[in-house]
């Protein structure tokens, strides 16, 4: 056994169902309090909420797609290791590139809301600022530890969905209808356009519940635990999405909800002013619904990143785990100091874009992968199925092959710049990481063995535990 595989058997199976649906829900939850109102002012109220409900079709689907697919390979390269077993390396590569992507980019969108609600009680302090305390105190939780950080994001994540409830009582007898439904009758201002330029940021509400799968490695009982935490985190998710849209742009109208980079605490102050208590609250308190998501968004960065390097795609130095904490601490560190440098150059709802680009890439190859792995290897043990299968991957495959194209309509330079980036890491892989595989890491050694292993179907036997007979 190399030494390189001795390393990667160290993360700690520490984590729950209620750790679970804690991070799944708490890496979300941030899209309530920022980013799902830029795309408001071609779509309306309506028009979002039509996004937002076949957003949510997409998102459900999905995560009872992962939730098959992570108990047959509980391992940290989740979508990467998904991708690898049923299409190869390369879309295996592309895969886990749009997932890093995805997560690097989120993280900035996110300390840059930090930032607007911190300007909000006090305008003096600078985003940036606020953005490179953020990295600096969460990228050292996580090298401190995985139990830890799950303990601080169940505190963060109970206060973030008390004062969402909050809002929900204080704010739904006060909603004016003609917000949501203008007498007008311009109900969707930018039309069948203005309803697809939405989807990204209607993804925003949902967008990470798929990230569970990567801390299979650190969960205790995958096979039962992982599906629970998807199922619940993401139901809990579409509940939230219908009552914050509705309430925050029935308070404050489409015009403030637009521009606003403190959304929900600039709708309650559209109708009670800026010094009421609860507006207060939401922009103090309400904060850690940002660094709820925040803190999970640094954990799935730096487990993809993890991945990917001990299997040799990125240069394994990003793989190199603290001695005594047993985290991947060089995963932690660099893409956080690419994400601060995000911050300064660009405005989040471009970001966004960028974002939700690499998520559905990632999307796409898992929902292939389902149908690829029901057909290829029919006999792998599956403690969970996919309800209604095909027809559930199907459904989500299609939803996100439309919403990639969202962005073209959003913004056609992000759009390009999107395709640039997978061009670029096509031309690295061919060129580079190809030739650098570590044939011991899991996703890798149990996909190379995929021919030759032999799966008992009665058998209650995992995946790693078929590798090691």
């Amino acid at each position: 056994m190399s030494s390189k595989k001795d390393e990667i058997i160290v993360l700690k199976k520490a984590l729950t169902p209620i750790h679970l649906w804690t991070i799944g829900v708490g890496i979300v939850i941030s899209g309530n309090y920022f980013g799902w109102n830029f795309g408001l002012s071609q779509s309306g109220f309506l028009g979002m909420l039509i996004a937002t409900l076949f957003m949510a079709i997409m998102y459900l689907t999905m995560t009872l797609g992962i939730s098959e697919l992570s108990t047959m390979l509980p391992y940290a390269g989740g979508p990467y290791s998904f991708a690898r077993r049923a299409m190869g390396r390369y879309i295996g590569f592309i895969t886990g590139v749009g997932v890093v992507l995805q997560y690097v980019i989120a993280a900035p969108i996110i300390a840059i809301g930090i930032g607007g609600y911190i300007s909000f009680l006090f305008p003096a302090v600078p985003t940036v600022v606020a953005a490179a305390f953020m990295y600096a105190l969460f990228m050292g939780v996580h090298i401190i530890g995985i139990k830890e950080y799950a303990t601080i994001e169940m505190v963060l994540v109970f206060i973030a969905l008390g004062l969402l409830v909050l809002m929900y009582f204080v704010g739904l007898p006060q909603i004016n209808v003609g917000h949501l439904f203008p007498e007008n009758g311009d109900l969707i201002p930018g039309g069948f356009k203005g309803i697809w330029s939405a989807l990204p940021y209607a993804m925003w509400l949902f967008l990470a519940i798929e990230m569970l799968p990567m801390l299979s490695e650190e969960t205790r009982d995958v096979q039962k635990d992982m599906p629970k935490g998807l199922i619940s985190g993401m139901v809990t998710l579409l509940i939230l999405s219908i009552l914050t849209t509705t309430v925050a742009i029935g308070l404050a109208g489409i015009d403030v909800m637009t521009v606003a980079e403190d959304p929900l605490p600039a709708a309650i102050a559209a109708v009670f002013g800026n010094t009421y208590w609860l507006a207060q609250i939401l922009a103090s308190v309400g904060l850690v619904g940002l660094i709820a998501s925040f803190s999970g968004v640094i954990l799935a960065y730096s487990r993809q990143v993890y991945a990917l390097s001990r299997a040799g795609y990125l240069p394994s130095m990003l793989s190199k785990m603290h001695k005594k904490r047993q985290t991947p601490y060089m995963a932690i560190i660099l893409p956080g100091f690419i994400g601060l440098v995000l911050v300064i150059l660009f405005n989040p709802d471009d970001l966004i874009l960028i974002s939700t680009f690499g998520a559905l890439v990632s999307y796409i190859t898992m929902n292939l992968s389902v149908l690829i792995l029901r057909k290829k290897e029919p006999h792998l043990v599956r403690t969970f199925k996919t309800p209604l299968y095909p027809f559930t991957p199907i459904v989500s495959l299609v939803l996100a092959v439309i919403a990639i194209f969202a962005s073209f309509f959003a913004n056609l330079t992000f759009f390009i710049v999107c395709l640039a980036v997978f061009a670029v890491a096509t031309i690295y892989y061919w060129v580079w990481a190809r030739h650098h595989i570590n044939e011991d890491a899991p996703e890798e050694r149990f996909a190379k063995d995929a021919a030759t292993v032999q799966v008992e179907v009665q058998a209650p036997v995992s995946p790693i535990e078929a590798i090691r007979e």
